[in-house]
C-alpha cells in the first residue's frame, strides 16, 4: 500500500484478520506491506510472487509491469479512468442529474470510476448546464467528523500535491475556451484553514483537445461537453486514452444499449453509474491506459489461478491406439496423409452428414 496510508493500513489489517479468524481461516493468510518505491520494486520483482494485481496510475503501472517481466509474473492492472457519461435529449433528467451529481461529489470524486466527463446532447445542453451550476454552487465543503451535522457534502483531498495539477488543468481548459462557472481553485475553509480542500468546480464547453479530457483529475470537478449525435458522442469519448467505465442515459433502451456497447471501455452502465462496482459478481477492469485484466466476479477469480488442461480415458480398458497406417515408420506416406485428412474431416466437419461421409 501507499506510504500515504501507513496509519490506516494497520487498522484495516486488524479488521481483515479478525474476519478471517471468525470465519475459521488462518489470519496469516493476509499480510499488509506499506512502504516507498523501493518496497514496491522489491515485491513486484520477487520470484516468490505468483500474481500481481496493481491499482494505481498508468505511470506506476508501467513500472510494475516492467519489474514483473523479470520473472514473467502475471499482472492485472487497474490504472484509473476518465469515465464518461453520455446524456441524450430523451433522458430522464429527474433521475439522471442526481446520479451524476453523486458521481462527482461523492468522495470528492476520488474514485477510479468517478464520472470525469459528461457529454450532453445539444438540445438540452444549456438547461443541463444551468441546473448543474445551481447545484454545484450549493455543495458544502468540510469535515464530517468535526463540523455540525448536516453541513458537509464534500470532504477533503487525500494528497496535498494535487492542487497545482487541478488548477493547471482548469486553467488550460479556460485558455482554450471552456467556462469555469463554479469553483476552479483550492478552498481555504474558515474552520479548517489547514485542511486540504478543493472547491467543487463546474467546467462547461469543454472540448476533446483540452488537457482535462485526457488526464485523470481525481477531484470534485464536473466537466460538461456538448455533442450533436451518437457518432459525435462516441468520437469525443474515444479521444481520451482511458477506457475504464462509462454510462449512457437515454429513454430509448435500444439506443442506450447500442451506444454503451460501442464504447471502448471495460464496463458500461445504462441509466446508472458505478453499479458494476457495487455488484462484485461482475468483472472489474478497463482497456487502453486504464489497464488490462479483471478482478471481481468469476473472471477475476480465474485470473488468480493457473488453468491446467487434463485428459484421461473415460471408459475402462479403452486406450487410444495409433492406426497401423500412420504408425511410425510409416510404410506409405501418401495413404497415411489421406487417412489423416479423413480423420480431420470426421472430427471437425460442420454437420453430422459430412462427418459420416468422411468416416466411410
Amino acid at each position: 500500500a501507499s506510504e500515504h496510508v501507513a496509519w490506516s493500513m494497520a487498522y484495516w489489517e486488524q479488521m481483515v484478520r479478525r474476519a478471517l479468524n471468525v470465519c475459521g481461516h488462518d489470519p496469516e493468510l493476509v499480510h499488509f506491506v506499506t512502504g516507498f518505491a523501493d518496497i514496491g520494486r522489491a515485491v513486484t520483482a520477487s520470484p516468490l510472487v505468483d500474481h500481481i494485481t496493481f491499482i494505481g496510475s498508468p505511470e506506476v503501472g508501467r513500472l510494475v509491469m516492467e519489474a514483473a517481466s523479470a520473472n514473467l509474473t502475471p499482472v492485472t492492472l487497474e490504472l484509473g479512468g476518465k469515465d464518461c457519461a453520455i446524456v441524450f435529449d430523451d433522458a430522464d433528467l429527474g433521475q439522471c442529474i442526481p446520479v451524476l451529481m453523486r458521481s462527482v461529489v461523492q468522495n470528492a470524486s476520488q474514485n477510479c470510476i468517478g464520472i470525469e466527463r459528461i457529454l450532453v446532447h445539444a438540445r438540452i445542453y444549456d438547461r443541463f448546464v444551468d441546473e448543474m451550476a445551481r447545484r454545484m454552487r450549493q455543495v458544502r465543503v468540510g469535515a464530517v467528523l468535526d463540523d455540525p451535522p448536516n453541513e458537509v457534502d464534500c470532504g477533503a483531498m487525500v494528497l496535498p500535491g494535487c492542487f497545482d495539477r487541478l488548477e493547471a488543468l482548469i486553467a488550460d481548459a479556460v485558455s482554450k475556451g471552456a467556462r469555469c462557472l463554479v469553483g476552479g481553485q483550492r478552498f481555504r475553509h474558515p474552520r479548517h484553514p489547514q485542511g486540504q480542500y478543493f472547491a467543487p468546480t463546474l467546467l462547461a464547453d469543454v472540448t476533446p483537445d483540452m488537457d482535462i479530457t485526457r488526464h485523470e483529475t481525481f477531484g470534485p470537478v464536473m466537466v460538461l461537453m456538448r455533442f450533436a449525435d451518437e457518432q459525435d458522442a462516441v468520437r469525443q469519448v474515444h479521444a481520451s486514452p482511458y477506457g475504464l467505465g462509462s454510462s449512457v442515459f437515454s429513454g430509448d433502451r435500444a439506443r442506450g444499449r447500442r451506444v454503451a456497447l460501442r464504447l471502448r471501455t471495460g464496463m458500461a452502465n445504462v441509466n446508472d453509474f458505478g453499479v458494476n462496482y457495487i455488484c462484485q459478481a461482475l468483472p472489474f477492469g478497463g482497456v487502453g491506459i486504464s489497464g488490462f485484466g479483471r478482478f471481481a466476479g468469476p473472471e477475476g477469480l480465474r485470473a488468480l489461478c493457473v488453468e491446467k488442461a487434463f485428459t484421461e480415458d473415460r471408459l475402462p480398458f479403452v486406450k487410444t491406439p495409433i492406426p497401423p497406417i500412420v504408425d511410425y515408420p510409416i510404410r506409405d506416406t501418401e495413404k497415411g496423409y489421406q487417412f489423416t485428412q479423413q480423420i480431420v474431416a470426421f472430427a471437425y466437419s460442420e454437420s453430422w452428414w459430412q462427418s459420416i461421409k468422411a468416416g466411410l
